[in-house]
Order: C-alpha cells, then sequence, then structure tokens
C-alpha cells in the first residue's frame, strides 16, 4: 500500500529483478526487469549505446570495443588489435520500444543453438519499465541446463549495469 501511494505520488526506480525461469538440457530462458524514472527515449539511447557492457564479459577486454548498429540487419560486434567478434544480429529494432537480437553470447557462440535475446521498452506513468529477455534453445546434448545460471549471471549484471546508467550516468565498475 506504501508502495502504490509512492507511485501514486511520483515515479521510482524499483530495483532490477532477474531470474531463470525455465532451464532443461533443450534450453532456457533468462529474465531481467526493472522500472526506470527516465522515459523510453533516455532508456533507448543508454541500451543502444551499449557501453554499459562489462568488457570483462567481453572477447577484448576493452570498453567501448562493442559496437551495436540499432536496425535491423545490424550487428553487435567487437573490433580490436586487428580481431573481431560477430556477438548477434539486429533482426527488430523499433525504437524506443523493442531491440531483439539473435545470437549466442560467450559459451553459447560455439554450441548448436539459437538465441533470441528482446529488449522491451515501455512506458510506465512518467518513467518506463526495461525488460530483458535471453531466450536460448538447442539439442539436449548441448546440456544448456548447466550453463543457464552463469550465462543468466553475466546477462543480469549487465542489465544492473544498464539500469544503472539510465538511473544515474554511471557504469559499475568491475570487481
Amino acid at each position: 500500500m506504501i508502495r502504490a501511494a509512492i507511485l501514486a505520488v511520483g515515479l521510482v526506480a524499483a530495483p532490477a529483478a532477474a531470474e531463470v525461469t525455465v532451464s532443461g538440457p533443450d534450453g532456457f530462458v533468462s529474465s531481467s526487469k526493472a522500472v526506470l524514472v527516465k522515459p523510453p527515449a533516455e532508456v533507448w539511447a543508454a541500451l543502444t549505446s551499449w557501453r554499459w557492457w562489462d568488457p570483462a564479459h567481453s572477447y577484448s577486454g576493452k570498453p567501448g570495443a562493442l559496437v551495436l548498429d540499432p536496425k535491423a540487419g545490424g550487428t553487435l560486434s567487437e573490433s580490436w588489435d586487428g580481431n573481431s567478434v560477430w556477438h548477434a544480429t539486429v533482426v527488430n529494432a523499433m525504437p524506443p520500444k523493442l531491440l531483439r537480437m539473435h545470437g549466442g553470447f560467450g559459451p553459447l557462440q560455439g554450441l548448436p543453438v539459437t538465441a533470441v535475446l528482446d529488449f522491451v521498452v515501455a512506458p510506465y506513468g512518467t518513467g518506463t519499465t526495461l525488460t530483458m529477455t535471453y531466450r536460448v534453445g538447442g539439442p539436449p546434448m548441448a546440456k544448456l541446463d548447466t550453463l543457464a545460471a552463469p550465462v543468466d549471471a553475466v546477462m543480469s549484471a549487465g542489465f544492473a549495469r544498464l539500469v544503472q546508467l539510465v538511473n544515474d550516468g554511471t557504469i559499475r565498475e568491475t570487481r
């Protein structure tokens, strides 16, 4: 009741919630959600800058090496010192509402899987609800249930960095 009263007076940022909602040898779903005080356009700008991603969870380890071209057919790629990695392809970009990409991140890149990463940006009062859902499926021999928790941990940590960037313009440093 107190929270409802606070929301009625003015929007407050809610902490991000993250969890693995489905897990089995043939796939898993990782979801994160947060309520932000910024409008959808500002959330979209922060999201598509991709500067929030932790360089410790990249191939290069270098901030700014990951670049997103947020349009259908665009890619999330990483380039450094003559090397490059394709992480995902944008299949749906509807600013400032939806960003959908296909691609297996990290250890999933070398497995016979299909992975879909959605970011849904929706108005909520004077702010925004941001939801990230990562759906990964493949053959049971991929034993994806053993990767669900570690992949969720990395994706959720990235989401928390994005939320922090939106909320206060900073990015949490890697420990």
